[in-house]
């Protein structure tokens, strides 16, 4: 039998999970999408989330690896067919498997989980914690 189409020969592989900067991480480990307003609010969250106290040293970081990545345009619901696509309304974040969210460095771990259990409830799919 012969492969006609290449456009599925990615679809069940693994991505290695790999942190690059911290020592703790949130992966995602299930496709999906939200919109970029939700991680907006998030985003002003976490500055009232991780204060100085609950550092483990002198200092601590936190990397986001999120973007909006797909735009979403929409058509005004009495337009003929043929008149384009449609105004801009926002954007898509789209994560696929194995796509690190946050990284932390020296941040108390009760701390990650309760922000992991807030994720997993916005987002409806699994993060799960990664340590080097």
């Amino acid at each position: 039998m012969e492969q006609v189409s290449f456009k599925g020969r990615n679809r069940n592989r693994y991505k290695k999970v790999k942190l690059n900067f911290g020592d703790t991480g949130l992966v995602n480990f299930q496709n999906c999408r939200f919109e970029y307003a939700y991680f907006y609010i998030v985003k002003r969250y976490l500055k009232n989330f991780f204060k100085f106290k609950y550092a483990l040293g002198n200092y601590f970081k936190l990397w986001v690896f999120l973007k909006g990545n797909f735009p979403i345009s929409k058509k005004s619901k009495n337009s003929r067919m043929g008149k384009g696509k449609g105004a801009f309304v926002g954007w898509i974040i789209k994560l696929d498997h194995g796509h690190v969210i946050f990284e932390f460095k020296n941040i108390n771990m009760i701390r990650i989980k309760k922000l992991k259990t807030y994720w997993n409830k916005m987002l409806k799919s699994k993060l799960i914690l990664y340590r080097k």
